[in-house]
């Protein structure tokens, strides 16, 4: 169970290697990752919904990276706007690149597909016990992805007190931006009667 848990947690680290360090060679073409981070979008839809066909999940991934999308770019133009964070290189004169609704939608399926398979391995049924485990990977997992893209040229922050150029501040607000959404899904699968493993509270 540890080795099968500790490859669980392995994989998004890998993939967050390898897509941060993507973004960061290519982040001046930015309509190229655009098409790149669609991609991995449909292709993550397909393959998440065909291995494991729970009834209301291809909806329940829909809504929640859209939700996240749009709730994500909102966050984005308002750090922007208010000269919190800086993007560089971006063809005339624009500070939006065009990648971040995807990438800000993808991270909604990523923090899924690894609750769902912590979840199929450590038997974790109550509110309070998920809740912790989504805080300590929305806690780390951004974190890592965002220190790769700041290290390689993509981004950087202005506020103060950063750990490899991510901000204590930054951190805290993803944390909360994650559990949020778990919350509304909560929520909303409640409300509804509906069945799924994530986030059933019960």
């Amino acid at each position: 169970m540890q080795k099968k848990l500790l490859l669980i947690l392995l994989r998004p680290l890998t993939s967050l290697l390898i897509v941060g360090s993507i973004i960061g060679y290519f982040h001046k073409y930015d309509f190229f990752l655009l098409v790149l981070l669609f991609c991995i979008l449909v292709y993550r839809l397909y393959k998440d919904t065909k291995i494991n066909p729970e009834k209301n999940k291809v909806y329940i991934l829909l809504a929640g990276t859209f939700i996240s999308a749009v709730l994500g770019v909102c966050a984005e133009i308002w750090g922007i706007e208010n000269g919190y964070w800086l993007y560089y290189d971006l063809s005339n004169n624009r500070q939006f690149p065009y990648w971040l609704p995807l990438a800000w939608g993808l991270t909604f399926m990523f923090f899924y597909r690894i609750e769902e398979n912590i979840l199929n391995i450590i038997k974790i049924n109550t509110l309070k016990s998920k809740v912790i485990m989504l805080v300590a990977l929305s806690a780390i997992l951004p974190t890592f992805g965002e220190i790769i893209t700041i290290q390689l040229g993509v981004w950087i922050y202005t506020w103060p007190y950063q750990f490899f150029g991510v901000p204590l501040l930054a951190i805290f607000l993803l944390v909360v931006f994650h559990t949020s959404i778990f919350f509304f899904f909560i929520f909303i699968c409640k409300k509804y009667n509906i069945k799924n493993k994530v986030f059933n509270n019960s």
